[in-house]
C-alpha cells in the first residue's frame, strides 16, 4: 500500500511539473509582451524602467531557465510578485481563497447529499414513469452550459422576480454574504448533480445481480433494503473513483460562474491575469488548482484500494 503510495506520489509531482511547465511556455510564447499591463492607464514606461523590469522577472532569460528558476522558487516557498500590481502572488491567492473554497464546498456537498438519494430513488424503479422523466431532466440539466445557466438564472430571480442579488459578493472583507452564493452554487452544482445521480443509478442497477434480487425478495426483503444492503455496498469503488474527477470539474466551473456574478475568488483572479498576461499569478494558480486536482485524485485511488483488497494485491 505505502509503495502504492508513493508511486502515485511520484507521478503526480511529474505531472504537476509537466503542466506548469506547459502552461508557462504557453504563456511566454503568447503575442506580446506581460510588460504590456505596467502601462495600462499610466505613462509609458522608459527605456530604463523597461530594462529593469525586464530583469526583475527574468524575461532576459530563455524560456526553460526561466521556468528553472521559477521552479526553484517555488521549493522555496515564493510564488513570485504579481506583474500588475507588484504585490505577492501568494497574498493575492490567499485573499481569493475563501470565497471559491466556499463555494466549491457547498456546491460538492449539494452534489453528494442530492445525487446519492436521487440516483438511488431511479433505481429502485427502474424503467418507471418518475425514472424516464428524471432521466430526461438530468440529461437537460446536463447539457445546459454554465453561463447560459447563470444568464437565465440572473434575468429570472435577480430581474424579474427580485429576490437574490444580481452580482457581487456583499459582504466585508471577501466573506460573501449567504444570498450573493444561492445562485453561484446552483449553476456550479447543478451539471455534476445531473451526471453523479445518473452515475450513482447506472452503478447500482448494475452491482445487483438480478439472481441476488430474486433470493432477497423471497426471503422478504423490500427493494429498499436490497439496495441499501448490496447496491449501495457494491457500488461504493466506482463512486470513489468518480468523487476524485469532481474537484478539478467544479474549480473550471468555478472560473465562469465567478466571472459572471463577480466574486472575487479564485477563478475570477485567474480570468483577470490571463486577460493581462500576470504570468506569476497564472502560474501560482495552475500550480494550487493541479496539486489540489492530483490531491483528490490520489485520496480517490487510495480510497479504491482500501475498498477493494483486489487493488491492494496487483
Amino acid at each position: 500500500m505505502l509503495r502504492r503510495v508513493a508511486t502515485r506520489l511520484a507521478t503526480g509531482a511529474l505531472t504537476l511539473v509537466l503542466v506548469t511547465a506547459l502552461v508557462f511556455a504557453l504563456i511566454q510564447l503568447a503575442p506580446g509582451s506581460p510588460l504590456g499591463a505596467t502601462e495600462d492607464g499610466l505613462k509609458p514606461l522608459t527605456a530604463d524602467e523597461r530594462a529593469a523590469l525586464t530583469r526583475l522577472w527574468r524575461l532576459d532569460l530563455p524560456l526553460h531557465r526561466q521556468y528553472v528558476l521559477w521552479l526553484g522558487d517555488v521549493l522555496d516557498g515564493d510564488l513570485g510578485r504579481s506583474i500588475l500590481d507588484r504585490r505577492p502572488v501568494a497574498t493575492k491567492i490567499a485573499e481569493r481563497l475563501p470565497i471559491t473554497l466556499t463555494l466549491n464546498a457547498i456546491a460538492l456537498f449539494l452534489i453528494v447529499a442530492l445525487s446519492i438519494p436521487i440516483g438511488a430513488a431511479a433505481a429502485l424503479n427502474p424503467g418507471s414513469r418518475a425514472d424516464r422523466w428524471g432521466g430526461v431532466a438530468t440529461y437537460l440539466l446536463y447539457a445546459v452550459p454554465v453561463f447560459w445557466g447563470a444568464l437565465l438564472l440572473q434575468r429570472l430571480f435577480s430581474v424579474w422576480l427580485g429576490w437574490l442579488p444580481l452580482y457581487g459578493s456583499g459582504g466585508v472583507e471577501g466573506i460573501p454574504r449567504p444570498s450573493h452564493l444561492v445562485l453561484p452554487v446552483v449553476c456550479l452544482s447543478y451539471g455534476g448533480l445531473a451526471y453523479v445521480s445518473r452515475f450513482v443509478r447506472a452503478n447500482l442497477l448494475e452491482s445487483i445481480p438480478a439472481e441476488t434480487v430474486l433470493s432477497a425478495r423471497a426471503r422478504g426483503m423490500s427493494r429498499l433494503a436490497i439496495l441499501y444492503r448490496h447496491g449501495f455496498r457494491l457500488a461504493a469503488v466506482p463512486m470513489l473513483t468518480l468523487a476524485g474527477f469532481l474537484i478539478p470539474a467544479l474549480f473550471a466551473g468555478s472560473v465562469i460562474v465567478e466571472s459572471v456574478f463577480q466574486l472575487p475568488g479564485l477563478g475570477w483572479l485567474f480570468l483577470e491575469a490571463a486577460y493581462e498576461r500576470d504570468f506569476p499569478v497564472l502560474l501560482g494558480i495552475t500550480l494550487i488548482s493541479g496539486t489540489a486536482t492530483l490531491a483528490g485524485i490520489l485520496f480517490a485511488d487510495v480510497a479504491y484500494a482500501l475498498a477493494d483488497p483486489r487493488v491492494r494485491r496487483a
